[in-house]
Order: C-alpha cells, then structure tokens, then sequence
C-alpha cells in the first residue's frame, strides 16, 4: 500500500468513528425518545444499534494501528459523552421503557448510568468497542468496499430514524420545564437551562391564614400541651449539620453491624434526642433542605418550588433574633439543585459554595464539589471568627453518589463495590462533625450549642428495581435518614419512636430555644408536645410521585404524571416488595389528590403573602 493510499484509507477510518458517533447519538436518541420504544424492551434496541454499527464497521473499516489508536479514543468519548448516555440506557437490562427514561430526566440521576447498572451491563458497555475492533482481525473485517456504500448505509439508518412513528404521548408541561427534561427538549445552552420563572401569585387570605392541617382524618382534634425547657441566660448559638444522602439503615449498622461507619454521630445520639423513625418528606436535596428549615412539605412541582426565585417562605434564619449571625458553608455548588433563593429571601447573609470557597482542590473525578476536608476546615475557621449568638450550617457533600474516594486514609472498609465506597463517604463524613464537636469545645461554646444533625434524604442501592442513588425512587431506603438533636441542657438522652419528618426539627428548635412562633404557619410539630397529633404523613419525590403514609402503617403512592398507584403495608411488609392496587383505598386516594391540590395552591400564595408583606410577623432579615 502507497503512502498516499495509507493516508486515504486511515481519513476513511477517522470519518467513519465520527459518522459511527453521530449515528449512535443521533439514532438512537431520536429512536429512544421520540418514538416511544418501537422495539419494546432494551435489548431489541442493543440488537438495532449493535446491528447498524456492526454493518458499518465490516464494510467501511480497514486494519491499521494508526487508526485503531485514534477510533479507540473517539468510541469511548462516545460512551463518556453526556448525550450517549441516553443511548446507552438502550444497553440496561432493566428493560427501557417511557416511564424509565422519563423518570432518569426528572431525577436528575441520568448522568449516574453506572449507578444503575448490573456487572454484566458495564461489561457490555466497555466491552463493546473492544469486540467490535477485534472483528476487524477477521477476513470480511478486512474487505475492500466502496465508502459510498457505508455512507449510503449509513444515511439510510439516520433516514429510519428521523421517519419513525412518534408513538410518544405529548408529555406534561410540568416534565418539559423539570431542568433536565428542559435540556432534553429543547437544547438551549447549558447556562441558560433551568427553571422558568413563576409569576407572583395573589395572596388569598384564606390560604395564608393556616398551613397545618385540621381535618379531622388528617390530625386528632385533642389538644395537645407542651413542657418547654426553662429560658436560657443566653441566646443559643446553633450549628446544623445537613448530611447528604446518609440513610438510617445504613447508619444503624445494617450493612456493616460490627463496624458501623459513624460512631461520632452514633455517640450524640445516644447522648441527646435520636429520631429513630425519621423521614425526609422528600427524596431530593433541595426539598429536603426546604423542609427541615421552614417546617413545610415541600410542593408536590416538578419545577421545584422550594428553588425558585420567588420563594419567599420564611425559614429558620428568619425566626431569629436580629443578633444572630447567620452562615452556610457547603463544598457543593449553590446552583446546583440547592434553594438559595429561599436561603437569601430568609435572611441567611453568608452562603459559601463551591464557585465562593477559597478552598482550590477539588475530589478525583468531581465537577460539583470542592474537597470536603479543606471546605470542614475553612468552616471551622468561621467557627472561630463567629460572634456569639450565631447559627452556622454546614451541608455536606461527600456520601454523594458517585462517592469519591479521598485516598487509603479514608478506605475503613477495604471492599471495591458502592456499598463500601459509600460508607467509607458516611465515616469520612462522621470525621468532620467529630472535627466540628472538637472546635466548638475548644471554643469554649459548646455548652452554649445546640446541635442538630439529620441526612438530607437516604440512599438506594437496588432494594426495589431501578431505585438506586436517592431521587428515583418513593420507598423507606429513599426517605429514612438519621435525625439527632444534642444539646445535654435542653436535650435529656432520649430515643423518640414516634414517626417524625424534616418538618418537625423547626418547631421542636424554636421551642428549644423558647422562640415564639405561630403554630398555624408550620405544618410540623415541636416534639416538646405531650403526643402527636398527625394522622398522616405526606410525601413528594423527585420522580413525580405524592405520598401519603398512615399511622397504621398504610403507605400509598401516586403519580399525577401517568397516575401509577400503589399501597403498601408496611406493618407486614416491611419490605415494600408487595404492592397492593389503590382501589382498596379510596379515602386515603382522595387525601392525598387533595394534599395535591391544596398544597400547590397554598405554598405559593403563602410566599406571596410574605412578600408583600400580609402573613408572617416574626423577625426581618438584618
């Protein structure tokens, strides 16, 4: 072969790899998504792109090194590339169908397909290449062929697709505004994507005057009364440590039962109040954090109400003295699924993220988070600087799915799987409040602390199909997540088993630290009161389901979206492996329609109301 003919076939090779790149995201996006899965089920779609790409490789690509070295590079930047990856859920056993790629735009946990593979899958996908370049040692692999007949062939399948029937139902406008579907349906630029702005909604007095329920199916109508801690000489100071994605069951020891990773957290627990029926009343972060600070249930919105530039809903920051000083430090980013409008709206002054941290270094592997020690460090140093009275908050970042690893003086469990890596994070994690404790005695402010320490939402790792991470599914390992409140003044060692939310924490904090507050306005309950009155418990998830969990153990999740429904008992299936159909629940359907309803209406006209000034007297922000 002439230099020259050498030089043609490997400019053959290298615009066959992009054309090869093209197609596949091309294609088989377009297959995927916009045609509803005219092959039903993943692996008739692995077998059309598998077929289509072998068809290409064994007419149109020739053998040499030169071009092994450069298409080798081109197909894995295909599988790494952020738009592959909805072609490569094509290659999930789980079987891909609307509801699962919709479900993965609007958790936000597409980008974490190997989160949600099984071995074999990830085999599948890395091996691919390697076979496909392996073939071309075979004879026909290495045929002289026209190039025009792979373009034909090639233009042809690109033609197929773009023709395929769009079997696809129009989806809701509340999908297409979610952040990521936003991206997916309308390809605008990254830094442009998001959440479109809600207009101001009038306030109606009505709505505002009364957030807490007083349905008699939904509360007990008996009063209730409160035995409150004696004033202190001094305003307390407050630290609350928000922890990412750590899970009841696993901090309990349920993986690991003779080495549980946070002994720390384990200690103040056992020496303050420990929730140990505590649940997010949502599955993803910025809810989360919304509940926990303003003592509301998140609105049940794909857009994110607790997000949104208009939210004014007061949280705790608000509730206190103008004294306070008021900080939030987090190695993550605040734009980032995280509600700091609500934050600044509320009077907390100082947020420090990942774009305001001096910290530098940055985890192996990470883009949305700055190194967790270095940013515990700088936090402490605030620690230090902070004049008393003061509420710090620290949200970390680390038990974050993919749970990076910070080097061999962090690996406590030696195993390479998730499930290891993952706790290694949670005790990597119990190092830093253990390092928070030592700084405030060292302070000499400790006793002058109230501690408060609760996981955003759990984790999952493929106890029900599909649910693994925390925002893709509604079930216990996605809501569980420890709760503790230390502080041995205020706080006798205690194990509360009542069942309680993020909800809870505000009102039981202000009673704490006897701050008045109107009751009418929080939908969660002081754990000061003699008993609860709540009936039921109310849920949103990030994959677009509500749901309502009985006193009785009776669990029911509906989506608005495609109306999916389930019941669940957890009292004989702990479980939740055996779902039972809706019908045998009618009344319990209709609550929880109508917290559906109520609650959409009532969150946004209670910030407006705030807004502008007729709801809410307690203290402005300074």
């Amino acid at each position: 072969m002439t230099p020259t003919q050498h030089r043609t076939e490997l400019a053959i090779d290298i615009a066959l790899a992009w054309l090869l790149v093209w197609f596949l995201y091309r294609a088989g996006l377009h297959v995927s998504l916009h045609s509803a899965m005219v092959w039903a089920g993943a692996w008739q779609d692995l077998a059309w792109t598998g077929v289509a790409t072998l068809a290409a490789l064994l007419l149109g690509w020739r053998w040499h090194w030169t071009g092994v070295l450069l298409t080798l590079p081109i197909l894995t930047f295909c599988v790494l590339d952020a738009r592959a990856y909805a072609v490569l859920l094509t290659a999930l056993h789980q079987g891909v169908d609307q509801t699962w790629v919709r479900d993965a735009y609007l958790s936000g946990e597409l980008l974490a397909v190997d989160a949600n593979t099984q071995p074999s899958d990830v085999a599948l996908i890395a091996g691919a290449p390697l076979l496909l370049l392996t073939l071309r040692w075979l004879p026909h692999g290495r045929a002289r062929v026209r190039p025009g007949i792979v373009l034909v062939l090639a233009a042809f399948f690109l033609l197929v697709s773009q023709l395929a029937p769009a079997r696809t139902a129009e989806w809701p406008v509340d999908t297409v505004q979610n952040p990521f579907g936003y991206l997916v349906f309308h390809e605008p630029e990254l830094e442009m994507a998001g959440f479109p702005v809600a207009e101001p909604l009038a306030a109606d007095v009505s709505l505002v005057q009364a957030l807490r329920a007083t349905d008699s199916r939904l509360v007990d109508p008996a009063p209730v009364t409160k035995i409150l801690p004696p004033p202190a000489e001094k305003p307390w100071n407050v630290v609350w440590i928000i922890m990412e994605s750590t899970g009841t069951r696993y901090f309990a020891g349920e993986t690991f039962p003779n080495q549980p990773p946070m002994p720390t957290l384990r200690q103040l627990a056992d020496e303050g109040w420990y929730l140990a029926q505590h649940q997010s009343p949502s599955n993803s972060s910025a809810t989360s954090i919304f509940a926990m600070l303003s003592g509301l249930i998140p609105a049940p919105q794909m857009k994110m109400f607790a997000i949104q530039p208009e939210n004014y809903i007061p949280a705790l920051p608000r509730f206190l003295p103008k004294a306070y000083e008021r900080f939030l430090y987090t190695p993550g980013k605040l734009s980032y699924f995280f509600p700091k409008p609500f934050l600044q709206h509320s009077g907390l002054t100082e947020l420090v993220g990942f774009d305001e941290s001096p910290v530098t270094q940055v985890p192996p592997g990470e883009g949305l988070c700055k190194d967790e020690i270095a940013v515990m460090t700088t936090f402490l140093q605030r620690l230090g600087r902070a004049h008393e009275p003061f509420l710090g908050i620290y949200y970390s970042y680390v038990p974050h799915w993919p749970y990076t690893d910070y080097g061999p003086a962090t690996r406590r469990y030696a195993g390479q799987g998730r499930m290891d890596q993952y706790h290694n994070s949670l005790w990597l994690l119990d190092t830093q409040i253990a390092r928070v404790v030592a700084q405030l005695r060292q302070q000499g402010v400790l006793d002058r602390t109230i501690l408060v320490l609760t996981g955003d939402h759990g984790e999952a790792f493929g106890q029900h199909p599909r649910n693994w991470a925390h925002a893709r599914g509604s079930y216990r390992e996605n809501f569980e997540t420890p709760a503790v409140l230390w502080q041995p003044k205020l706080f006798a060692p205690r194990r509360i088993e009542q069942p309680t939310q993020h909800i809870d924490l505000l009102p039981t904090l202000l009673d704490a630290m006897r701050i008045p507050y109107d009751d009418a306005l929080l939908q969660g309950e002081s754990l000061f009161q003699d008993h609860s009155r709540r009936k039921v418990q109310f849920f949103w998830a990030n994959e677009g389901m509500v749901t309502a969990q009985r006193a009785d153990g009776i669990k029911m999740s509906w989506s608005p979206l495609d109306k999916r429904c389930r019941v669940l008992d957890l009292h004989a299936d702990r479980g939740e492996l055996h779902p039972q159909p809706c019908e045998r629940q009618p009344e319990l359907l209709r609550l929880l329609k109508w917290f559906h309803d109520d609650q959409l209406a009532r969150l946004p006209a209670y910030s407006e109301a705030v807004r502008t000034g007729r709801a809410f007297h307690g203290h402005a922000p300074p």
